[in-house]
């Protein structure tokens, strides 16, 4: 049964014989709001689009039975099959492979398994190519019906005899006499724009050859060197008999409605003086951008930009300066915005939009920032930009701006809206000075604040050595003996008291200070692994958090290992933890980096496993030692009453990699025995003990610490 969603929603037909698979994807698609079935075998498939054809189909091509190009090509011959997207899925990687997959009709082909998130914005972009291909065959049909009335030369072409007639309207437009005009399809081809011949000449050919319309545009080279632009049409005249016999068009010049309509377009829709889109296009592009996602899956900021005393200033020093001004503040905007920090995002200048939307203000669509805060530093850095003057004639000009911004989602999900209280928030930093920015909303405001005190206090609670590592056990499901623990940090802040990384470990990663606050964290660890030897502690892993950021490093084995060693730790007692994302973002370089660590003497987990399941084929090539399963499969659990496949799908699948299971976050009894009863190792959280600092924490190893057996005699 599907998923209650909206009946109108894209419908997505699930085809493997996997369950785990079809749990982990129909989870995925759901999310994203479409209707989700599914089908495990070849056949099923075939049935299911007989009776009702999917908006889109995810298939895979292992399956016993009829295999995934048998049933992709059986669904193909089917009525509606013809257009239906296919997306391929397999472990198999070879050449033949793929190009068998798309012999047989499939649309795309993606390597199984894959994210969750890649997943989505797969088949959400082939909706989206599906709905567009749609409309498309329905717009071309249009066209060319109404393009069959405004017939101004015609020609017919007889391809046996290679014998054609054009009109003395058609010798116009080539601009030739029609004297010289020699009836062949060599004397059009000559008048036709070099780099455009092999296309009219193959059109024509495949057009009589298949009995199809021929329909194109092509440029014309006059013998004076002018070009026009015509269209071209033509079709296939049958005899009685059925056979083909010649083809008849016409041509029509449509070099000035081409220049007419490109005119009434830029005028419509772009600043005659910087040629950047105007308040109309503008609009435009932000309500395709809302409808993209912007605001709810997409995080973008919305700003105005006024320019301080421009007025004064055209009226001063003319028009004509002014003009050149506001060209000059274009360019430096636009560079501004292509090269600063979130530039380097995917997609973030292509999708970037800035307009001129009146005489003195500018606007600016940004989305794919990874924060709604991060509109901050590009306001700071676009203000920045206005410090270097311009150079107006001879004359050196500063010229200072106020800034207004709206973030889609918080503050309107209308373009005309989120417009509009842009201007708000830039009538508010006007009142507050020259060169400032104001947001439209006061929480929005209040948080920036509150970001940017953190990120201050953040830097200084590391010059001032601000930070405690405490420690939370890691308990043997059967006999609840702790067996190791995980280091994590807590911020003792002089005036807000204790703070959970929760708090401020993301802003860490953003201003690049979780490099030094990991290395923190390793030194702290082996000063306790060194003060706990001294004390007559048996010794026992600790797991600590690595950072994507670390990955970025060279010699990152080295440097980790250099730190424990200098402090008094042991690595083969470290255990660093990283995300399925850390490992996935660059597989091939990430396994190098995971071999040296491992030859470096540190274990290795996989934190919070399950909440993707890129990795899940990757398992046996990275040299992992354990999964920790993520708390949310485990926080709804009730023994007896609340099941999670997913958890005991994990467990199994460790088991049979021979990985050693954690699961975290564990708080009740039912979920120790869930776990216990379906072989998972290990578990940390508060029905053992909540994190503790050392001197807690040495209290609890000290009664229930697992002793290493004692050396016989």
């Amino acid at each position: 049964m599907s998923h209650p969603t909206d009946p109108n929603a894209p419908l997505a037909l699930i085809v493997d014989d996997d369950p785990t698979f079809r749990a982990l994807s129909r989870m995925s698609l759901e999310q994203d709001d479409l209707r989700v079935d599914e089908a495990v075998s070849g056949q099923a498939a075939i049935d299911f689009a007989t009776t009702r054809m999917p908006d889109i189909i995810v298939l895979d091509v292992q399956m016993p039975g009829m295999d995934g190009f048998t049933a992709c090509q059986r669904i193909r011959q089917l009525p509606g099959g013809d257009f239906v997207p296919i997306l391929v899925m397999t472990g198999l990687e070879d050449v033949d492979s793929i190009a068998r997959a798309y012999e047989v009709g499939a649309t795309d082909f993606i390597v199984k398994p894959c994210h969750g998130l890649i997943l989505n914005q797969r088949v959400r972009y082939m909706l989206r190519a599906s709905d567009t291909l749609t409309a498309l065959r329905g717009s071309e049909s249009r066209l060319a019906q109404a393009q069959r009335i405004a017939q101004l030369g015609g020609w017919e072409w007889d391809p046996g005899h290679d014998r054609m007639e054009v009109s003395d309207a058609v010798c116009h437009i080539l601009g030739i006499t029609p004297s010289s005009f020699t009836h062949t399809q060599s004397a059009y081809l000559t008048c036709v724009h070099e780099e455009d011949r092999h296309l009219v000449a193959n059109a024509m050919r495949e057009a009589f050859a298949d009995g199809v319309a021929l329909d194109l545009d092509h440029r014309i080279r006059h013998p004076d060197g002018t070009l026009r632009f015509v269209h071209f049409q033509g079709e296939v005249l049958i005899d009685d008999a059925g056979q083909f016999q010649r083809m008849l068009g016409t041509v029509q010049d449509v070099t000035d409605q081409r220049a007419s309509e490109a005119k009434i377009y830029f005028l419509s829709n772009y600043d005659s003086v910087t040629h950047l889109p105007n308040r109309n296009l503008f609009l435009h592009r932000l309500t395709q951008a809302i409808a993209g996602g912007l605001g709810t899956t997409v995080n973008g900021v919305v700003f105005v930009l006024n320019l301080d005393r421009y007025c004064r200033i055209s009226d001063v020093q003319g028009t004509r300066n002014g003009d050149q001004l506001l060209k000059d503040v274009a360019t430096r905007l636009q560079h501004t915005l292509t090269t600063g920090s979130h530039s380097s995002l995917p997609g973030s200048h292509e999708s970037t939009v800035l307009a001129r939307i009146s005489e003195d203000q500018f606007a600016v669509l940004l989305p794919g920032l990874p924060t709604p805060g991060d509109s901050a530093r590009v306001a700071q850095s676009v203000l920045a930009s206005f410090q270097a003057p311009f150079q107006l004639s001879a004359t050196s000009m500063a010229l200072t701006a106020n800034i207004g911004l709206t973030i889609p989602g918080a503050d309107g999900t209308d373009a005309t809206m989120l417009l509009r209280n842009a201007g708000i928030a830039l009538q508010a930093a006007a009142e507050k000075g020259r060169n400032t920015y104001q947001y439209y909303s006061d929480s929005m405001n209040a948080a920036m604040d509150f970001r940017m005190c953190l990120e201050q206090d953040l830097r200084t609670a590391l010059t001032y050595d601000q930070f405690l590592l405490y420690y939370q056990p890691k308990v043997d499901v059967l006999t609840e003996e702790i067996v190791g623990a995980e280091a994590l940090i807590r911020w003792q802040h002089p005036s807000r008291g204790l703070i959970s990384p929760a708090e401020f470990i993301s802003v860490a990663e953003e201003e690049d200070l979780i490099i030094p606050l990991s290395e923190w964290v390793l030194r702290k660890a082996a000063q306790q692994q060194k003060a706990w030897r001294n004390r007559g502690i048996p010794p026992f892993p600790i797991s600590i958090n690595l950072s994507s950021l670390h990955f970025k490093q060279r010699n990152l084995a080295y440097q980790i290992k250099a730190i424990v060693l200098e402090h008094g730790g042991d690595p083969r007692y470290l255990e660093l933890e990283l995300t399925e994302g850390v490992l996935m973002r660059d597989a091939a370089a990430t396994v190098g980096t995971l071999n040296q660590l491992k030859e470096s003497g540190f274990r290795l987990a996989i934190d919070d496993f399950g909440t993707g399941y890129s990795s899940l084929a990757y398992l046996q090539k990275f040299p992992i030692d354990t999964l920790k399963i993520d708390r949310t499969f485990l926080k709804e659990l009730r023994l007896g009453k609340t099941d999670s496949p997913i958890v005991r799908a994990i467990i199994g699948m460790g088991q049979a990699l021979k990985l050693h299971l954690l699961a975290e976050g564990v708080e009740t009894q039912d979920q120790l025995m869930f776990l216990r009863m379906h072989g998972c190792h290990t578990y940390q959280g508060y029905l053992c003990s909540k994190p503790a600092p050392p001197d807690q924490f040495l209290q609890l190893i000290q009664h229930r610490l697992r002793r290493p057996p004692a050396k016989s005699a």
